[in-house]
């Protein structure tokens, strides 16, 4: 966060010279702030996962709109303002983002044949879930007992109670939250919980997931906006495992986070997209200061000179990619697909090249897992791994089933989503740990700065699952 908002202000300074005589004075003021921000919005929400995220959106807001900003002493009132705002409408948006992918645990109520031990354990499941739906006020309580203790689907209970099936939806939803929270004490502490972000990189753990739950499998997605809140949850150990960018794994280990890479994420996947006609004097947008696309672009500036002339750069999560480009903060982003495509299609943006023509095969997202969960429960990641090698499958036998899933998983268009994979601007081929592979790209992350030093493969390479 801290990195992101040095680079961002940076940036926002070549786009308001008023500022130029202040920058070290308000580069300080917003670090004196972070933490009372980050405090507001977590009261706010609850969660300090959402919390990074919209301030981070929040300083981002502020950043793009100093014009208007009459003297510095404003700075502070007016950022706090713009927080409790952000947080608000992010509120009012999470009915319909938060998933229910934690519930899985409550949907096998029903008895099954199983030993005198397994039964007594499934007897006071049942009695915590019971007691966790009698704290729920009634319209919650109706739903969920009919959806997760009945069984019934949400339009068979949209019938039943006369409502719209959003509704059905909307209120499960609602739902989510209270009964983890009530419930967290009954969840199996052996199940891989894993971190992802909504983008194509990532669909192999989605559709993996979806499978898993088709199948009865022990794994868990928790959804994140921000690579920052990601890699906190990661290093802190309220996820197990993520997807993420290799070269901040890489820097995560290096920072003390002991890691094991169990699988390449994908190949490809990324593009350069600009609403200017050319890039000279522009600001472009990538995935954060330890991101496969700053290796990347510093490797095109190696052999192309002249090409990244007086271009700046500014840490811009994917998620918030396509509106800072509609609202100019950026002037083009290098970023994940869909969102390439997306702004393509919608017409916001003209697409350069793909990340596959610069660096063809290249590694971006790897699978990551963290090391003390790796030895304490070796059979349950061998058996993600496992997974993962069923959803690559699936990834390349049935592209709408995956493209569908993306959809479920993510809210773009399952359209746009087999777009990415029919033309196959991202790849899932040979996801086998390989360490000379990594070797090369690790000297490439070194060389451009991205890293300041290299990483133990010996310890952060695990190839022993496939």
């Amino acid at each position: 966060m801290a990195q992101f908002m040095k680079s961002d202000l940076q940036n926002t300074q070549l786009n308001h010279p008023e500022t130029r005589e202040e920058p070290r004075q308000l580069s300080g003021l917003i670090s004196d702030l972070m933490p009372v921000i980050i405090a507001q919005a977590n009261h706010i929400l609850r969660s300090n996962e959402d919390a990074q995220d919209v301030v981070q959106e929040s300083l981002l807001i502020s950043l793009s709109k100093l014009d208007q900003l009459r003297n510095i002493e404003s700075f502070a009132p007016w950022l706090k303002t713009i927080v409790k705002s952000q947080c608000y409408r992010h509120l009012r948006k999470r009915g319909r983002e938060v998933s229910l992918d934690g519930l899985e645990h409550y949907e096998p109520l029903a008895p099954k044949s199983m030993d005198p031990a397994a039964s007594y354990e499934q007897l006071c499941f049942r009695a915590a879930v019971n007691n966790a739906f009698s704290q729920l006020s009634a319209p919650l309580r109706d739903v969920c007992h009919l959806y997760f203790a009945s069984g019934h689907s949400i339009e068979e209970i949209a019938d039943k109670l006369a409502l719209k099936p959003g509704t059905v939806r909307k209120r499960l939803h609602s739902a989510h939250p209270l009964l983890a929270e009530m419930l967290a004490g009954q969840l199996d502490k052996s199940s891989i919980r894993v971190g992802y972000l909504p983008i194509s990189d990532h669909l192999l753990g989605m559709v993996a997931h979806r499978l898993g739950k088709e199948r009865n499998s022990r794994s868990h997605m928790k959804r994140f906006l921000s690579w920052s809140a990601l890699s906190e949850a990661l290093k802190q150990g309220r996820i197990d495992a993520a997807f993420i960018m290799a070269p901040l794994a890489m820097q995560l280990c290096n920072s003390g986070t002991r890691l094991k890479y169990i699988m390449d994420g994908h190949h490809d996947g990324s593009a350069l997209a600009t609403s200017a006609i050319k890039l000279q004097g522009k600001l472009v947008g990538v995935p954060g200061q330890f991101s496969t696309h700053r290796v990347i672009l510093s490797k095109l500036a190696h052999e192309y000179p002249n090409l990244w002339d007086n271009i700046s750069i500014a840490d811009t999560n994917p998620s918030y990619a396509i509106n800072s480009l509609k609202k100019q903060t950026i002037d083009a982003f290098f970023c994940a697909e869909p969102w390439s495509t997306k702004c393509v299609f919608d017409g916001d943006a003209n697409q350069i090249i793909r990340s596959k023509e610069m660096a063809p095969g290249h590694i971006c997202c790897v699978v990551a897992v963290r090391e003390d969960f790796y030895q304490a429960h070796p059979d349950r990641v061998s058996d993600y791994v496992q997974i993962l090698l069923q959803a690559r499958d699936k990834l390349h036998t049935d592209i709408d089933y995956c493209a569908a899933t993306q959809a479920m998983y993510t809210g773009v268009s399952s359209s746009l989503a087999a777009r990415v994979l029919e033309e196959k601007i991202i790849t899932f081929d040979n996801l086998r740990p390989d360490k000379s592979r990594m070797a090369e790209f690790m000297r490439l992350a070194v060389a451009s700065g991205v890293l300041s030093r290299t990483c133990n493969l010996d310890d952060f390479v695990c190839n022993e699952f496939c």
